[in-house]
């Protein structure tokens, strides 16, 4: 037997729908317009029904440097990420179990994760030309460590805060040291939260548009630098813009979309105290 829905459910359900659609058409239109003609882009009405085309891919691939952009992004993203869980899980164990700095370190760490790139461009700029850093695969992984760091201590913290304290004290009592405790108990019990974390830096160093436009050239060039190349003085090719944005988007979707389970039990690791 049919069990009848309740107004409420029904209209809620509508509303969801309504929602899903909302955040997945630019998507859909994103994708679309990959496969369209420029003509058919700015068509008039907008063309729904169309004959697909592969030539904004095949000028992206073989006709621009898009394969070196994707492999410098890759490594940007992989490299500081790495950097950022090592450096910033340190820190995070010394705040949490043995108060280093206190309170007024942790919301220090903060601040600088809410101080705006562009501030500190110009001084970064000056230190990273005197080194001969400009447009090298090095400067970027380095530069993006003042803005992922912080949110991996803000974050690890409250996951490492969760672990019972008497864990580790068994383990100090079987000999184990502080670097031992933290490689053997924490890092496995915090792996949802690590990976959540994880995951939110190589998003953002994968999309980092200001500091990789100033810091880097052609050699060292990432895609959001090389995908604003496709705006020129004459006109917007919207087409392999399309076509580029296309497959950038496609590591970040597969990365969140593995670690799915990961993140959503990561994310709700410390959220409730008892």
């Amino acid at each position: 037997m049919w069990r009848k829905s309740s107004p409420n459910a029904v209209v809620g359900n509508v509303i969801l729908i309504i929602a899903l659609l909302f955040f997945i058409f630019p998507i859909y239109w994103l994708f679309a317009n990959s496969f369209k003609t420029q003509a058919d882009i700015f068509s008039m009405p907008p063309k729904w029904f169309f004959e697909p085309t592969l030539k904004n891919y095949y000028h992206v691939f073989f006709k621009t440097l898009f394969p070196l952009m994707t492999k410098n992004s890759l490594i940007v993203a992989c490299s500081n990420t790495l950097i950022s869980l090592f450096i910033g899980t340190l820190a995070a164990y010394g705040i949490s179990r043995f108060g280093v700095g206190g309170e007024g370190l942790l919301y220090w760490f903060l601040s600088i994760r809410m101080l705006p790139p562009i501030v500190a461009s110009i001084p970064l700029f000056i230190i990273a030309a005197s080194l001969r850093l400009i447009d090298t695969k090095i400067v970027l992984p380095f530069l993006y460590l003042m803005i992922n760091t912080p949110l991996v201590v803000w974050m690890m913290k409250s996951f490492i805060d969760e672990i019972p304290h008497e864990i580790e004290e068994s383990a100090l009592i079987d000999g184990c040291g502080n670097f031992e405790r933290l490689w053997r108990i924490v890092i496995p019990l915090t792996a949802p939260g690590l990976v959540a974390t994880g995951v939110f830096c190589f998003i953002f160093a994968w999309n980092e548009f200001l500091l990789a436009m100033i810091f880097t050239r052609s050699n060292a060039i990432t895609l959001p630098v090389g995908i604003s190349g496709f705006i020129t003085e004459e006109q917007v090719l919207w087409g392999y813009i399309t076509a580029a944005s296309s497959i950038a988007a496609l590591p970040p979707m597969v990365l969140a979309w593995i670690f799915q389970r990961y993140m959503v039990r990561g994310l709700t690791f410390g959220a409730v105290k008892s």
